[in-house]
């Protein structure tokens, strides 16, 4: 779910006679204003992003599942992208990639540990932990 700057500003002021409790820390929000999202109650400084921490009050967007509201970085490194095993950076989605098990490679990546040479899809390679080697240094 991606909340908007319209959804999540809108920081509603507090009624008196009506107890409101922050969703971040649990406890009562009698300051004058508060933030809306996902349909929760937040203190301006509760809502923050539950992987890295950062706050969330000044940003243009956050993203929520599962009940856990996150920063737009780590919404997409979460649940939109996939990480590659031999340089650890980000696979696109418009990528084509390589499989060995349940480890994924950019193309150019997928090379032996030893000797760096690029394999391709058929070739023969051996796979140890998360590390390709080709046919001659497997064996």
């Amino acid at each position: 779910m991606i909340i908007t700057l319209e959804d999540k500003k809108k920081i509603m002021p507090t009624l008196d006679n009506m107890l409101t409790i922050c969703y971040g820390c649990r406890t009562l929000i009698d300051d004058r204003y508060y933030l809306m999202a996902v349909d929760r109650s937040w203190h301006l400084s509760c809502l923050k992003c539950f992987d890295c921490g950062m706050s969330l009050e000044q940003e243009r967007t956050c993203f929520a599942r599962y009940g856990q509201i996150f920063c737009k970085d780590d919404y997409i490194k979460r649940y939109c992208s996939r990480v590659c095993a031999r340089c650890h950076t980000i696979i696109r989605q418009d990528e084509v990639i390589l499989r060995a098990k349940q480890f994924i490679f950019h193309l150019d990546c997928f090379t032996c540990i030893t000797c760096n040479l690029l394999l391709h899809p058929g070739d023969e390679f051996g796979l140890k932990d998360d590390l390709i080697f080709c046919r001659h240094h497997f064996f």
